[in-house]
């Protein structure tokens, strides 16, 4: 408002200043002489210019709207979130390769900290169960039941159902393997999600877990785990140090007997050590553990090359890349 009030101010001041240029003393003498001096030559033009200008000023004044500053609905709404690549399964399993637009899963947090129903009273007579039971047979069923329900609902993109899964599997757990593989599936689940802190708090208690079992086969699978959150966050460093922990307890398995799995098992510590020496620069270290997992897939593809003749065929390209990378 006070923009279009000194708008037409200024150009009646334009336009009257004009007109004591094309007329002066008009008005029976009360308009002053203005002396242009070296412009007199030119004052209608002068005069017009003034004029014109004034004009414009008004007609810009009255023309100009009211603005309207823009409200909280005029801004365009956002997304809440997208899942990124879900991955059950620690070692292999891939679930959707697609981010989806989520809108109903209840948190991991929310999930936790949902109360769980209080237990019916034991009646008097039978004795209570001793704190730490080894779970039954049932239990053991229940569980595994309750992974498999979360991995079946992820497959099919039923989110909401497979995050009441995880939360069914995490509260049937009691056995110290049970935990560490309920929290490795929560840490996948939250990972999936792009909620990074959540996945490196949820394998950080997985290891915990696995390390009270003092089983090297969940130990260091769960090492491989803290290694990728590490290696994914370019803390190189860290990532090294687990998975060359990792890399240690796969090669005792193989060295004290273990089979076909336990070398597949090597094969992949082998090859994640080598693409973090590789970012590091120790190209050289690299090829040397890829060639390792290259003569170990050989063998496994021609024991069974359907199985695993698709890994020798990645191990052999990533190879090759590194060696033409290196001689360059």
């Amino acid at each position: 408002m006070i923009g279009r009030i000194f708008g037409l101010l200024l150009g009646a001041g334009l336009g009257g200043l004009a007109y004591v240029i094309l007329y002066p003393g008009g008005l029976e003498g009360q308009v002053p002489v203005i002396d242009l001096g070296a412009f007199e030559s030119v004052r209608l033009g002068v005069a017009l210019a003034a004029g014109l200008l004034g004009a414009a000023l008004v007609i810009a004044a009255l023309m100009r709207g009211p603005t309207r500053r823009k409200s909280r609905d005029d801004l365009p709404a956002t997304a809440v979130f997208k899942f990124d690549d879900e991955v059950l399964d620690a070692k292999e399993a891939a679930l959707p390769e697609e981010p989806r637009p989520f809108q109903d899963l209840t948190s991991l947090e929310t999930l936790e900290a949902t109360p769980v129903p209080a237990p019916e009273p034991i009646p008097e007579t039978e004795p209570e169960p001793e704190p730490f039971a080894t779970p039954s047979v049932g239990e053991d069923d229940a569980f595994d039941a309750a992974r498999a329900e979360l991995r079946a609902h992820a497959r099919a993109e039923d989110w909401a159902a497979a995050a009441r899964a995880l939360q069914r599997a995490t509260t049937l757990a009691v056995s110290d393997r049970q935990h560490m593989l309920a929290a490795q599936d929560a840490g996948d689940f939250a990972r999936a999600q792009g909620r990074m802190d959540d996945a490196i708090e949820a394998y950080d208690l997985a290891l915990a877990h696995a390390r009270l079992t003092q089983a090297p086969d969940l130990i260091a699978d769960s090492l491989l785990n803290v290694g990728d959150m590490a290696y994914e966050e370019h803390r190189l460093d860290a990532a090294v140090d687990a998975y060359e922990a990792a890399l240690s307890l796969r090669r005792q398995q193989v060295q004290e007997g273990g089979g076909v799995e336990a070398r597949h098992a090597l094969t992949i510590a082998l090859e994640r050590l080598a693409d973090v020496r590789e970012d590091r620069g120790h190209r050289t270290r690299a090829l040397d553990l890829y060639r390792e997992s290259e003569a170990i897939a050989a063998e496994l593809a021609r024991a069974d090359e359907a199985r695993f003749g698709g890994d020798l065929a990645t191990t052999r390209q990533r190879l090759a890349e590194l060696e033409s990378r290196l001689l360059a």
